[in-house]
This record gives structure tokens, C-alpha cells and sequence, in this order.
């Protein structure tokens, strides 16, 4: 991954903290329990997003490996394709 791909997944994490903000806010104003219920799940989603992002920015960043592609990288990264595919980014 190159440097613009993680300025992408830095800016979606932010994005993600940003919705989830909002949701708990709005979900703190309603006073209808069905829309608060909506509100939490919409953010345990949001959650969970971040937490894919998380982890795809650690497997690749913060792993140690170096930069050169071997078996070992391609699992990795079939892996992380994976869990990104599990759940939709948007």
C-alpha cells in the first residue's frame, strides 16, 4: 500500500468517528425508543467498520515485515481482502 491509500483509510476512520458522533447525539435527543434503537445500531455497525480499518492499517503498517512481497504477504493480504469484504466500507 502506498501512502494515499493510507491517507484514504485514515479519512475513512475519521469519517466513521465523525456518523457515530452524530448517531449517539442523535440517538441521546429521540424520544421515540424504536428510532433510539436504530440510531445504536447504526453505531455498533459504524464500530464495527472502524474496527475492520483498524486492523487492516495494522496488518500492513505495524506488522515488522519488510516491504517486499513473499507467500507469507499474499495471506496477509488474502486474509485482510477478506475481512474488508465482510463488511461494506459505505
Amino acid at each position: 500500500m502506498n501512502k494515499d491509500e493510507l491517507r484514504w483509510m485514515l479519512s475513512e476512520l475519521t469519517e466513521k468517528n465523525a456518523v457515530i458522533r452524530g448517531y449517539a447525539q442523535m440517538a441521546l435527543e429521540c424520544d421515540h425508543p424504536e428510532w433510539a434503537m436504530k440510531y445504536i445500531f447504526s453505531i455498533i455497525q459504524h464500530i464495527d467498520k472502524l474496527t475492520v480499518l483498524t486492523s487492516i492499517i495494522t496488518d500492513l503498517y505495524l506488522t515488522g515485515k519488510d516491504d517486499g512481497c513473499d507467500t507469507g504477504d499474499a495471506a496477509a493480504l488474502a486474509s485482510i481482502a477478506a475481512r474488508a469484504e465482510s463488511i461494506k466500507l459505505h
